[in-house]
């Protein structure tokens, strides 16, 4: 519905179009929005609904409930005993368990494309008033983002390096991710 939106915007009236509509009566009392209809629970799409809120109107009230849980959100690797497990006990993958994002759905690790999505959320709706608490979560967000930059350039789903083996990059991740890195150094 988000896409679908952001795709109309510049067509079609999307202020007032049933997919926001639709989109504001989906969004749940902690401001996320769970990730299909009927879920009760938040999910990354929560900073794809507000980029969308973002792109097509003022809805200032969803869009700040909606920041606040973002800021609030983080993957696994934001809990200490996760991060220390990472650093002594699962050697698996190759990141840094203290620069952590998002995650697709509550309690699972940090991924990018849900990451580089809250980066681009946070970074449009605080453009103009920053927060300590944003900007904290989006130098969070970038680092991690840089964190799991491929070993050959590019992003994929998740981690650079898997049992030793660097894995290649998807396209739709890089694309991601360098539209929220895009004002970095």
């Amino acid at each position: 519905m988000c896409l679908a939106a952001l795709a109309l915007g510049p067509e079609a009236e999307v202020s007032g179009s049933r997919a926001i509509t639709f989109l504001l009566k989906s969004q749940l009392g902690d401001g996320s929005w769970p990730a299909f209809r009927g879920d009760s629970e938040g999910s990354w799409t929560t900073a794809l609904a507000v980029c969308t809120l973002n792109a097509t109107g003022d809805f200032a009230a969803a869009r700040e409930k909606a920041t606040r849980w973002l800021n609030a959100e983080r993957g696994r690797e934001g809990n200490w005993l996760w991060r220390w497990k990472f650093k002594t006990v699962d050697r698996s993958v190759r990141f840094n368990p203290d620069k952590y994002g998002w995650s697709w759905s509550r309690d699972s690790a940090s991924w990018v494309i849900p990451t580089a999505f809250s980066v681009i959320a946070l970074k449009q709706f605080t453009a103009c008033n920053r927060n300590a608490e944003s900007e904290k979560r989006i130098r969070l967000g970038v680092e991690m983002l840089l964190d799991r930059a491929c070993v050959a350039g590019g992003w994929n789903a998740g981690n650079s390096v898997v049992y030793g083996v660097p894995l290649r990059p998807h396209i739709e991740a890089t694309a991601i991710a360098l539209l929220a890195l895009q004002d970095e150094e």
